[in-house]
């Protein structure tokens, strides 16, 4: 049993002395997220609940509250807490931090007892209740500790402190205990996992007998050596160093005797394409010697690291499965079945129709297709509407025609047949027309992970219709888009180790596994081991009851990762890593593989392509040949503004779907309030410029007319949005007011040339200072620390395009750049040099390159995924860091 479904069973078999209804429901991460958002303005929440993103800091809040559980911290005890910093707190910021653990602690409180009203626990939920069950009823506690005479907890360097609190109380009488665990092999701290568990259980049992295994049948004892290497380097926070035992595995041979096996090996390339095509060709080759596919892996970091890789063996018609921590919804077999279902429900999503008309089932040519979503964005209407009834004078291919109505009736007819039936007879229904269903009863070996993860996600139909009040196309469609911006994502199926393919998954995924030859990619600085992100809410130091290392945990636990990865290798082991993983930084090879290797830090010379094979790297990508977009000359005109190229620079293909596809998208509250404000300062401002006074009833009027009620999380949300704008813009009135100060221009457009690339774009305010001009842009984001004010303005590059169009168009700098955070009152400045100029110059060539070239290759991250309108569709979404 796993500790959650034991302590299900606990409070399943007590749930009255709980205080629980016997059917209490176990809350998903994403459904608390859904929980938390439906209950947001009810919770004692204000930093925590910013207007402008009100759902921004849910994750983050709920990361707090399950992170506190897994520390065995009530609510009653973080609030104490909090009340004792709010006592001690002698600055301000102190006791604004004071005030904030104050605001997530009653939030845990009233959180605790609404699921607890609606018969609702959490996973954490399912080890705190089991505690509080025996602390408080010694009875019962008694009676499970003779139920369970002897305990045996297996991968003990995986469980959270409260975990060991329950083994500990049920133990107490009885200490019949064994535990089996490697802190070496401690991976999982992302999920509350304690690495001093394994490291303390001696002092709480200090009779208990220790048993080193050190017989190792997987790996040669070259690769062992290598690991073993590697992992020296978090002492003195390991068990071996703590315990002076000895922990170096020894490879034994069939016959007995020690097998040394094949040394590892690194390989340094000068691009993360030449890596994944050198890897590709090496799994080619090991395929012609006689390997099987199956019994070669690649290893890699996180979920997006994988696409160039996959991309390589696709090329080469090397079959693989993938296996990740996630992905499910973005696997494109699921991901058009979603499309699908939401354009039915929805005729105004566009990006799902979208997608769905590109799909093999219908093939809209893409061209076509695309002048009907031009034309659908600039006469502001559904896609779905302009397909309906294309305009003549689009002159769609005949071919282009057929395929719009075929999709049209199809559309139509599932609309009305959604009308009594249940989604997952809808959903079956597409299959059979469409002949996917025919398709799947007769897949081969190699597309049997892809019919799994269609079956896979009809379950997740099969589970909500038990939980929807009406199991309908909308009802459903609703629920699953809240389930996806709360962060679910289920694992792809997973594929048979007897699957006849490469298997590529992720190294917490591998875990457990083994394979004769493994190829752990990426070994670069900054990628393995990943950069280090504190935590959004720092846990209280007072409230942490694990027992920290002394060294750096992070780089730890990541050398452990990596220790794992390296030991998964039966027979050979390959490391390989790039200088150039795109942008505009030089990647190093990883510490790890240096420390591992024992080479010295400039060990490590990139292989480089061969002059044909680097030339084909410029020509345009196959996808973009295939999709009708011809690759411009390097001299040939092109306009760009500054957000063309921040989101170029973002992610190629964001920019493909916003700029060349130009694809609808719906409103966002966000994009509704920053539009509004915009409209009302650039009012009152041209009417200053010009000499004329405006009343404040006027100033507020221009934003009121330029309200839109559309986005908006609920009534209460818009509400308190539009009472945040009027505040945000008296108070800015009146300071201008105040300041007597005229600008010199408003809405001032610019342009000017990069070679043969034109920059375009708008100054929303510039000043003539007696120090030299000024240019403004205000901002409707909420910043409300100086510091952060700055530093936003030191690193924008809209600033800095700004300054170098100021520099072309007049011959000199501005004295300064600012951005004006309306919500806050806050100003960023900056005092632009020639530094940011190139960077700006170097910015906007190559944008302007890649743009020409076609080159649209997504550049997934978390952060930039997560914001990005076109996650739903974008076939290389990031759904985890």
């Amino acid at each position: 049993s796993t500790f959650h479904a034991f302590g299900d069973r606990l409070i399943k078999e007590n749930a009255l002395e709980l205080g629980l209804t016997p059917d209490f429901r176990v809350l998903t991460r994403a459904e608390q997220v859904i929980f938390l958002r439906d209950h947001l303005f009810e919770f004692p929440l204000e930093h925590y609940r910013p207007l402008g993103d009100p759902t921004r800091h849910l994750q983050a809040i709920l990361g707090q509250i399950s992170r506190l559980k897994d520390e065995d911290v009530s609510p009653g005890e973080y609030l104490a807490h909090a009340e004792t910093l709010r006592a001690r707190a002698g600055d301000e910021e102190s006791r604004l931090e004071a005030g904030q653990h104050l605001e997530l602690a009653r939030t845990y409180a009233q959180c605790q007892t609404l699921m607890a009203r609606r018969g609702q626990v959490d996973f954490g939920d399912q080890i705190v209740e089991a505690l509080r069950l025996f602390r408080t009823r010694p009875h019962i506690l008694k009676r499970y500790q003779e139920r369970f005479r002897y305990i045996l907890v297996d991968e003990f360097q995986d469980t959270n402190y409260a975990q060991f609190e329950l083994v500990k109380l049920l133990a107490a009488r009885h200490r019949n205990i064994a535990v089996v665990g490697d802190d070496d092999q401690a991976i999982f701290r992302f999920r509350g996992a304690s690495m001093s568990n394994i490291l303390d259980f001696d002092r709480t049992y200090p009779a208990a007998r220790k048993v080193v295994l050190q017989e190792n049948r997987r790996s040669p004892q070259a690769i062992l050596d290598a690991a073993y290497r590697l992992i020296q380097y978090n002492n003195p926070d390991r068990l071996e160093v703590a315990q002076r035992i000895d922990k170096r595995l020894i490879s034994t041979g069939p016959g007995g005797g020690l097998r040394v096996g094949k040394a590892p090996e690194h390989f340094c390339f000068d691009t993360v394409s030449s890596e994944s095509d050198q890897v590709a060709a090496m799994i080619a080759e090991e395929h012609a010697k006689g390997r099987p596919y199956r019994d070669l892996a690649i290893l890699v970091r996180a979920n997006h690291d994988a696409d160039p890789f996959l991309r390589a063996l696709n090329m080469r018609g090397i079959p693989w499965t993938f296996s990740g921590n996630a992905g499910l919804y973005g696997r494109p077999e699921v991901r058009l079945l979603i499309a699908f279902l939401r354009s039915v429900a929805h005729p105004d999503d566009s990006i799902s129709l979208h997608y769905v008309a590109s799909s093999d089932i219908y093939q809209v040519p893409i061209v076509d297709l695309t002048k009907c979503a031009t034309y659908a964005d600039r006469k502001h209407r559904w896609l779905f509407d302009v397909l309906r009834a294309v305009p003549a004078d689009l002159e769609l291919s005949e071919e282009g025609g057929a395929a719009v109505g075929r999709l049209v009736a199809d559309l139509q007819r599932y609309m009305e047949l959604a009308r009594e039936t249940p989604t997952g007879e809808l959903l079956y229904q597409f299959l059979a027309d469409s002949g996917l269903m025919t398709r799947y009863a007769k897949a081969p070996a190699e597309l049997e992970q892809e019919v799994q993860n269609v079956s896979k996600f009809f379950k997740r139909v099969k589970d909500a219709s038990r939980v929807l009040r009406y199991d309908h196309v909308r009802e459903f469609v609703n629920h699953l888009d809240a389930l996806i911006e709360a962060g679910d994502d289920p694992a792809v199926a997973e594929a048979d180790t007897d699957t006849p393919a490469v298997h590529v998954l992720t190294v917490h995924k591998a875990k457990g596994l083994e394979w004769p030859v493994v190829f752990l990619v990426n070994c670069v600085q900054n990628r393995f081991p990943s950069t280090r992100r504190s935590e959004p809410i720092e846990m209280p130091v007072g409230l942490i009851k694990d027992t920290l290392p002394a060294g750096d945990f992070h780089l730890q636990e990541e050398r452990r990762l990596f220790y794992v990865g390296m030991t998964r290798a039966k027979e050979a082991l390959y490391l390989t890593s790039a200088e150039d993983m795109g942008g505009r930084v030089r990647w190093k090879v990883s510490q790890f593989v240096l420390e591992a290797l024992d080479l010295p830090r400039d060990a490590a010379r990139p292989f480089k392509a061969r002059p044909g094979e680097e030339l084909k790297r410029y020509a345009p990508p196959p996808e973009a040949e295939a999709l009708g977009f011809r690759p411009l000359a390097p001299d040939e005109p092109l306009a760009v503004s500054h957000n063309q190229v921040d989101d170029y620079e973002t992610c190629p293909l964001k920019y493909h779907y916003i700029h060349i596809l130009r694809i609808p998208l719906r409103q966002h509250h966000a994009v509704v309030y920053g539009s509004a404000l915009h409209k009302a300062v650039e009012f009152y401002l041209r009417r200053r410029a010009a000499g004329n006074f405006t009343p404040l009833e006027d100033f507020l009027r221009a934003f009121e007319d330029a309200w839109r009620n559309e986005g908006f999380l609920t009534r209460e949300h818009e509400e308190q949005r539009k009472r945040a704008g009027v505040q945000a813009l008296t108070r800015f009135y009146h300071e201008e007011e105040a300041s007597g100060d005229k600008p010199a221009a408003v809405e001032q457009e610019f342009g000017f040339a990069l070679g043969p690339t034109r920059v375009r774009g708008r100054l929303d305010r510039v000043d003539d200072t007696p120090d030299g001009p000024v240019i403004v842009d205000y901002k409707s984001s909420d910043v409300t620390e100086p510091k952060k004010a700055d530093q936003r303005a030191r690193e924008s590059l809209q600033l800095k395009i700004y300054a170098l169009a100021w520099k072309e168009m007049t011959g000199r700098l501005p004295v300064r750049v600012e951005l004006s955070f309306l919500e806050s009152g806050l100003v960023g400045r900056h005092r632009p040099t020639e530094a940011d100029l190139a960077e700006a110059r170097e910015a906007i060539e190559a944008a302007a390159r890649g743009i020409r070239q076609r080159r649209f290759d997504p550049t997934p991250g978390y952060q930039t995924c997560r914001y990005c309108p076109y996650n739903q569709i974008c076939p290389s979404t990031a759904t985890q860091e």
